[in-house]
């Protein structure tokens, strides 16, 4: 299915000159845990991704919850569960002499230490892209066929794993003042236009473009005498904040944190129910705020396929 096969030799594809065509091919980067960025499209770098074997770009493994009666036929479905994905790829590493080569294949393979993470970037022509975090699993690359220090090339078949099994699209953020309004044109100069600084807190809606639920993570800035915030009838409430007072409450299950200026405040707070964000709709908040501070929710939609 893909995989590489233990002992091919083939070598990797020279770089063939750019063709015009309105067909245009996905870029990938690789980003290291140690701050280093791998474009490794088209091996003009001396990483090549082949094209072929691709894995992790579809569905995650899914796992259908359902219940059986012995009196009725058929399963009645109880709900889904994204249990993982196994990500893995075919890659070339090739330089033009034997001690850049070294050098090459030993920077490449730093990325994929045991216990660090990895992010793998995929951009599409029309501009989207999807983000997934993975650890280093295996590499299938246990015999060389031929002594890749004097050929200057080598293919590598690795496989990864994911956390988080979903792809992460780009992090949306809004923001919400309460209504306060100031003439445009002054007096005396036709009707009464107003701006304000940001979206009317009582009007206040958000969408979910991904494919599953996503948490948000709350900002909350003073001055306010109180505050609350969420959705879907589940509502937490803040005590008061100076000017410059910071509050962040992360409602992710596993981020779950509340912080008045980088303190510790969960057990302080009035409540603490978080609902998620649901996907692919326009979702109504519950959000008040005693003064002129303003609250801000910012996720990152998760998607189940990134092509």
């Amino acid at each position: 299915m893909g995989r590489y096969l233990r002992g091919t030799v083939t070598a990797p594809p020279s770089v063939a000159p750019p063709i015009y065509t309105p067909w245009k091919r996905v870029q990938h980067i690789f980003h290291s845990w140690d701050g280093t960025d791998w474009d490794v499209t088209d091996g003009r770098n001396g990483v090549f991704l082949m094209p072929e074997g691709i894995e992790g770009m579809g569905m995650p493994d899914i796992v259908n919850y359902t219940f059986n009666s012995p009196v009725i036929h058929g399963v009645e479905w109880e709900g889904w569960r994204a249990t993982g994905r196994d990500v893995h790829w075919v890659i070339g590493v090739f330089e033009d002499n034997s001690i850049e080569w070294i050098e090459m294949k030993t920077a490449f393979w730093r990325m994929f230490r045991p216990g660090k993470t990895m992010r793998w970037e995929v951009i599409l022509p029309n501009g989207d892209s999807y983000n997934l975090t993975v650890r280093f699993k295996s590499d299938d690359t246990s015999v060389y066929a031929r002594d890749p220090v004097r050929l200057g090339w080598a293919i590598y078949g690795i496989t990864c794993q994911t956390d988080q099994p979903f792809w992460e699209g780009k992090p949306i953020t809004e923001t919400w003042s309460p209504k306060t309004e100031s003439n445009f044109f002054g007096s005396g100069f036709g009707p009464p236009f107003t701006i304000s600084s940001f979206a009317d807190i009582t009007t206040a809606t958000i969408t979910n473009p991904g494919d599953v639920e996503a948490y948000a993570r709350w900002v909350l800035t003073g001055p306010f005498t109180e505050a609350a915030v969420g959705l879907d009838g589940q509502i937490v409430t803040l005590g008061a904040a100076a000017p410059g007072d910071v509050y962040i409450i992360d409602t992710d299950p596993l981020k779950l944190t509340a912080t008045k200026n980088g303190v510790d405040v969960m057990a302080s707070l009035g409540s603490f129910d978080f609902a998620p964000i649901p996907p692919g709709e326009d979702v109504e908040l519950s959000l008040s705020l005693s003064g002129s501070g303003n609250i801000s929710a910012s996720f990152t939609p998760l998607y189940l396929r990134s092509i």
